[in-house]
């Protein structure tokens, strides 16, 4: 049985009740090998047309929406986070099917009772856990902690919950808490510690870990303010422009060209769907990037 709850009952129905008769399907890597059983599943069920995408799905802001309007699909199922775009997905029905995680939670909470720090917790979790919240807050509360969940965020919509971009719902809670305790990976939980100047622990459910992050937080710190620095002494910028739909931002972009040529720098506006290192690197002329992406493409740049 798989650890996540993929909602097979649930898929059917929503294909069956929306009379959809040709479907894409998304899956992030870690459960793209269920793609080929969903598949199988839906046509079994249904009778519907599927394709799985074999291409990243980073988040709920990389809906594969160009893909679905070329394959003339009625239906985009997008597995494994909740809505991100509100009125953004060009008339393409999608359903969300969060991926609900099985592993257990209170023992990675149990683990991590030692480094927090203070009585009055911050608690949040990514998607897949926001179900478990209920019983580790009441798991805390037992130990003697006060509890507190950040609400909503402008892309993070439900209490409790982080993304990889949007931790406004901590710094909003970040006065009435001691340290914050963020149940997930270590993706999500730097980032958390990045947003805030409590100290933020670690709990990962998939392997255990339990960390402080202290320390992660000063290091990636310290390297951006040298990568800024680096910065200013370039002369030939590249502005990232991402293809994703939850994470296009030409006119910002513009403005930068603008910005940087009126400080007599030279500027080229890049658009690509995929930012990695290797491809930028073709561009031997620039001298830095600057990212209107994913804001997690920059931090997350070793």
């Amino acid at each position: 049985m798989s650890m996540y709850d993929l909602e097979e009952d649930r898929l059917v129905a929503e294909i069956t009740g929306r009379g959809a008769r040709r479907l894409l399907v998304q899956l992030p890597d870690g459960l793209k090998n269920e793609g080929p059983r969903l598949a199988r599943l839906i046509r079994e069920k249904t009778g519907a047309e599927v394709f799985v995408s074999a291409s990243p799905a980073w988040g709920a802001c990389d809906l594969s929406l160009d893909a679905a309007s070329r394959l003339k699909a009625d239906l985009l199922v997008h597995y494994g986070h909740n809505e991100f775009l509100r009125d953004g997905s060009n008339g393409i029905p999608v359903v969300y099917i969060p991926a609900k995680s099985r592993h257990e939670i209170i023992p990675v909470v149990e683990k991590s009772l030692p480094l927090l720090q203070g009585t009055r917790i911050g608690l949040a979790t990514v998607v897949q856990h926001l179900h478990t919240l209920p019983e580790t807050t009441r798991y805390l509360e037992a130990k003697g902690f006060r509890v507190q969940h950040p609400r909503r965020g402008p892309w993070a919509h439900e209490t409790g919950q982080v993304l990889g971009c949007d931790y406004f719902g901590l710094k909003r809670i970040e006065p009435e808490v001691d340290s914050f305790l963020v149940i997930g990976s270590y993706f999500h939980a730097l980032g958390a510690s990045l947003s805030v100047q409590k100290p933020t622990i670690l709990a990962d459910p998939y392997d255990g870990t339990v960390r402080l992050l202290d320390q992660d937080r000063d290091r990636i710190i310290r390297q951006r303010y040298a990568m800024v620095e680096k910065a200013r002494q370039a002369n030939n910028f590249g502005i990232i422009v991402s293809t994703k739909p939850g994470q296009s931002n030409p006119t910002i972009a513009l403005n930068i060209q603008h910005q940087l040529e009126e400080n007599g720098k030279k500027a080229v506006i890049l658009y690509a769907d995929e930012v990695v290192p290797d491809k930028l690197l073709d561009f031997t002329d620039i001298d830095a990037f600057v990212d209107t992406a994913c804001t997690r493409l920059a931090l997350d740049d070793p």
